[in-house]
């Protein structure tokens, strides 16, 4: 994962962490990573979507940026309605059902645990979605 963006530092730093995390393969490693993966999923479609229009030719107004940035369901409705063409190969569905499944761990704290298989799966929807 390589870019050079000034833009795309962060959330690649955070996907990065997450994979790090993965690697450790423990129950609780296991959830924080799903738990940061899922956050640069948010971060980097909230900075895709907030970017200038200079950069992604996107226009969406301020007022409909807020909006749109206001929940996690709404940023992939405006990715989807904005940015189309960036989601060949991924189903926006399968990643909100991954966030679902993240809320769970994060609000249930370490009473739940996660399999590999599915922090792999997010792991590489999240990589794609990046590049």
């Amino acid at each position: 994962m390589t870019a050079s963006l000034p833009w795309t530092i962060g959330p690649r730093e955070v996907l990065e962490h997450g994979l790090d995390l993965l690697e450790k393969n423990t129950d609780a490693s296991r959830r924080l990573a799903l738990i940061s993966i899922d956050n640069s999923v948010e971060l980097m479609t909230r900075t895709h979507l907030g970017l200038p229009k200079r950069i992604t030719k996107l226009s969406m107004s301020r007022k409909e940026f807020e909006e749109t940035a206001s929940s996690f369901p709404s940023l992939l409705d405006g990715l989807e309605r904005h940015s189309p063409e960036k989601l060949a190969g991924i189903d926006l569905g399968v990643i909100e059902w991954y966030h679902r499944l993240r809320n769970d761990l994060y609000h249930q704290g370490g009473s739940l645990s996660v399999s590999r298989d599915k922090v792999e799966v997010y792991a590489e929807l999240a990589k794609a979605l990046f590049k």
